[in-house]
């Protein structure tokens, strides 16, 4: 869970900022530069089908011929450039129209990954694995695409910028779909086995063993992998680590009727929680005072520079690249005090996952076909942070207040043989007031002579444990006649999740001791959520005017309950009371309305319409505070138009596709205040629908095939606009006048002449880390048994606060490689060598972390990064 520096409320940070009209034109500056780039290079296209009868042509990538929807694939040529140990998430960065925004280079901490299709995050996308549905990308709710396949293993990435088909098994997605797939068995016997090592400690090694053909039709193979990398600030500290095990099955019935596959995933990894700049501290890091210092990029620990606050970052040498977890302890200082408010072995997080999966291809006569994939995962994770002793004690006094019989708690209140509170020192206190001595079990009552024992000696942490298990299956019949090609089917999926926050002493009150199990504190919450899905779909294809026009049109339904209970905020704990909420979002009619047409055997236009429906995601029905009400926030709604021309031309392809997005009832999740009971990691937020949003935008890419023998180029470019449509109703102030307002709010007259509403005034507004412009580009050339690549990506600059007085700029960030694969026939044969360079000239730039109304958070890129990967097969 990214931890960021509590938002500046007075708005001191804040610095003018240029209109929407202003950005837009220095954009099409940027703009012009980026296309004459992406014009001398293109990137996508070409599937293995196409309706219009449009020839099909490989290349670094495919987009989907025969689809009215703008949708690009990765081929596997584009997988094996990506830098070794790279997370799927990092992959889909160079599909025009996604942007990847990660704390490392390898897109390892989750909780930092952006991913960006269009208009949407990730988590308003339909992601499945081999068609089983990831449910959520969440990483505290769901399971991001990382822990369940190896990069090693995938064959195709497939991204539908604008909507997904009506078949994708989704309950969140307002956008468009990403599908991963797998590469199925061998049937012949054989082994890979790679190892790379690189910058930053990176290791990462992948071995996997075809079965073969064990019976006839029956193949199948094993693998696993070990990545580990030292993330910033924890140098001989701590290393991030996974280790991942998969295996695949497949039998084809020698009737050709029916295929049958199994697959199974064990994940099990470890991150440390990555640090973040506010907006406001940055600025004043670039300008060389961090918090008055004047020593500019310094590395600093809390006893050199005391005053600064619970959130001390133990290194901004090097412009922030090493900005990390506190590393650094003051030696004299008493244990949990507020200046070793987070140390770094207390900024952990744990994930391990089991996802089994069947996948039954069935196949009738006359052109009937029958897909069903069942599933089951099951997930166990913990996080750990640390906490002063002064929060601990005031949660353990709140909790007698308010039963003073309870018996959970391992430290009690002490008073003396008549029955008073007592303090440390054996006075008279206030009953569980902030003096009121807690002390552990078995204290004697307070006597002359009775030394205290305290019962929080000083620093604790919690180990929050989450998780839980899902099951689900999805049915599609397909029935196909000459000219025309139905589909109908449903997903139905159980989810349960469950989190337990407790919070423990720490051995000898020290922020180094081990977990003390036995002596708990209290608990922020104990969260348990039963969720169940429903959805259908139908489509029809229709063929006409001999082939060349498809006219598809569906429908689909989605239907989700969604069941919470336990003490879903620790003022219920507090109390002593659980609770109990239910919610439903349901709506059955959800079309989509695509046309395909075919110019020539060359060129085809697409256009399509879709409405969907995002639910709210399971954390807002767990929402701090008392009142819930199930209709008060509204499910998100998007209408999606896609139009464009793709085709094929001699020794290359391309396509130019434009749409249109209206987003309304977006929800806005705002960070509960640091100084909340319930705050301190994520899982406590408040949520709002902020109205709408509209994006609009243009995205072209292609490649070609140069007259160089061997060298092929490839790039895209997107444009796109996404703003605020109007602005957000944040409360009500009593004034006899009309009050002053901040820079970025306002403030409107009510029927009360003495009430004035507030509004925060960001209609017109960009959306948050959203450029512009971004631009992709691609050159591989081979000679011989060597191959080169070298790359970049251009990425305009973006705002970190939906006031949009914060802007981060511009970058462009080059990659390059160059490999050697053995020769046939040789001693070398099977056997392949690989430099990858990330960030090539060790450029600087920083990226946003984070962005609220007034203070978004930043951090900085980790700089150019090596890697040597040695590959074999026998």
């Amino acid at each position: 869970m990214s931890k960021s520096t509590p938002l500046n409320a007075d708005g001191a940070a804040m610095c003018s900022h240029p209109s929407t009209g202003e950005r837009s034109k220095s954009s099409l500056v940027k703009a012009a530069a980026a296309l004459l780039l992406a014009g001398l290079t293109f990137e996508s296209i070409a599937q293995d089908s196409s309706g219009s009868g449009m020839e099909v042509f490989e290349t670094f990538t495919a987009v989907g011929q025969g689809e009215s929807r703008a949708s690009n694939s990765l081929s596997l040529e584009a997988l094996e450039i990506a830098m070794p140990g790279a997370s799927p998430e990092k992959m889909v960065d160079k599909i025009p129209g996604v942007n990847v925004v990660t704390a490392d280079p390898f897109g390892f901490y989750e909780f930092a990954n952006d991913v960006r299709v269009r208009a949407f995050s990730i988590a308003n996308l339909g992601v499945t694995l081999d068609g089983v549905p990831v449910g959520t990308s969440d990483p505290r709710y769901g399971s991001p695409i990382g822990r369940l396949v190896d990069s090693a293993n995938l064959t195709t990435i497939k991204v539908s910028q604008g909507a997904g088909d009506v078949t994708t098994p989704a309950y969140q997605a307002l956008g468009g779909s990403i599908q991963y797939f797998t590469k199925d068995p061998s049937k012949e016997k054989g082994a890979v086995f790679s190892a790379a090592y690189g910058s930053f400690d990176h290791i990462s090694l992948f071995a996997k063993y075809e079965l073969g053909e064990i019976l006839p039709g029956f193949t199948g193979y094993v693998s696993g992998s070990h990545f580990e990398f030292t993330p910033k600030g924890l140098d001989g500290l701590g290393k991030g680590m996974g280790r991942r095990y998969e295996a695949k099955l497949k039998y084809e019935m020698p009737s050709d009727k029916l295929d049958i596959t199994y697959a199974v995933t064990y994940n099990d990894r470890d991150d440390y929680d990555t640090a973040t700049l506010s907006y406001g501290e940055w600025q004043d890091v670039m300008a060389g005072n961090y918090n008055g210092t004047g020593q500019g990029f310094i590395e600093y620990t809390p006893w050199d520079y005391p005053g600064i606050g619970d959130y001390n970052y133990g290194d901004l040498t090097d412009q922030g690249r090493n900005l990390g977890p506190v590393a650094y302890l003051d030696p004299d200082a008493g244990p949990g005090e507020s200046t070793n408010a987070i140390y770094y072995d207390k900024w952990k997080n744990g994930r391990m996952d089991t996802l089994q999966r069947f996948k039954f291809d069935f196949d009738f006569e006359d052109g009937k076909t029958m897909e069903v994939v069942t599933y089951y995962q099951d997930k166990n994770n913990y996080g750990l942070w640390g906490r002063d002793r002064g929060y601990a004690q005031d949660q353990v006094r709140a909790a007698y207040m308010n039963d003073p019989d309870r018996t959970d708690i391992w430290g009690q209140l002490w008073y003396d043989a008549a029955g008073n509170p007592i303090s440390e020192d054996g006075s008279i206190a206030t009953e569980y007031g902030a003096d009121h001595a807690i002390v552990a079990p078995g204290t004697p009552t307070y006597a002359t002579g009775v030394d205290f024992v305290p019962g929080v000696p000083g620093r604790t942490a919690r180990d929050e444990n989450f998780g839980g298990h899902r099951y689900g299956l999805t049915t599609s019949y397909t029935w196909e006649t000459e000219n025309n090609k139905l589909i109908f089917g449903g997903w139905y999926e159980f989810d349960h999740h469950g989190t337990e926050r407790p919070n423990f002493n720490l051995d000898g009150g020290s922020v180094l001791g081990e977990y003390r199990y036995d002596q708990f504190n209290f608990t922020n919450y104990t969260r348990y959520i039963d969720q169940d899905v429903m959805q259908y779909w139908i489509q029809d294809t229709f063929t006409t005017m001999d082939g060349k026009l498809d006219i598809i049109a569906g429908v689909k339904g989605i239907k989700l309950n969604r069941d919470a209970n336990g003490f879903l905020s620790i003022a219920e704990w507090l109390r002593n009371e659980e609770t109990f909420r239910s919610t439903t979002y349901e709506d059955y009619f959800l079309p989509q309305f695509g046309l395909l047409y075919g110019l020539n055997d060359t060129t085809e236009l697409f256009f399509n319409y879709s409405e969907n429906m995002a639910t709210p995601t399971s954390g807002t029905i767990t929402a701090a505070g008392d009142v819930f009400d199930p209709n008060l926030l509204a499910p998100e709604y998007s209408e999606n138009f896609d139009a464009g021309v793709r085709g094929n031309f001699a020794g290359g392809s391309y396509t130019v596709q434009a749409y249109k997005i209206s987003y309304t009832d977006r929800i806005l999740s705002t960070a509960v205040p640091i100084d909340s009971a319930n705050a301190g990691a994520a899982g406590n937020s408040r949520y709002q629908n902020v109205g709408g949003v509209d994006s609009w935008g243009i995205e072209a890419s292609g490649d070609f095939i140069t007259g160089i023998e061997g060298l092929t180029l490839s790039g895209s470019i997107a444009l796109q606009e996404t703003t605020f449509q109007e602005d957000l109703l944040e409360g009500y102030e009593t004034s006899a006048t009309i009050p002053t307002a901040a820079e970025g709010y306002r403030y409107e007259a009510t029927a009360d002449p003495t009430v004035w509403a507030r509004y925060i005034d960001f209609g017109g507004n960009d959306l948050g880390n959203t450029p512009f412009v971004t631009a992709n580009f691609d050159a591989i050339y081979r000679k011989g048994q060597f191959r080169y690549n070298f790359g970049g990506k251009y990425y305009d600059d973006v705002y970190v606060n939906t006031l949009n007085t914060q802007k981060v700029d511009s970058h462009t960030v080059f990659d390059a490689g160059l490999s050697y694969t053995g020769k046939a026939d040789t001693a070398l044969e099977g056997w392949k060598v690989s430099l990858s360079i990330y960030n090539v000239f060790d450029s600087y730039f920083w990226v946003a972390a984070g962005y609220n109304d007034e203070d978004g958070t930043v951090r900085a890129d980790r700089g150019r990064q090596y890697t040597l990967k040695m590959d074999t097969s026998f």
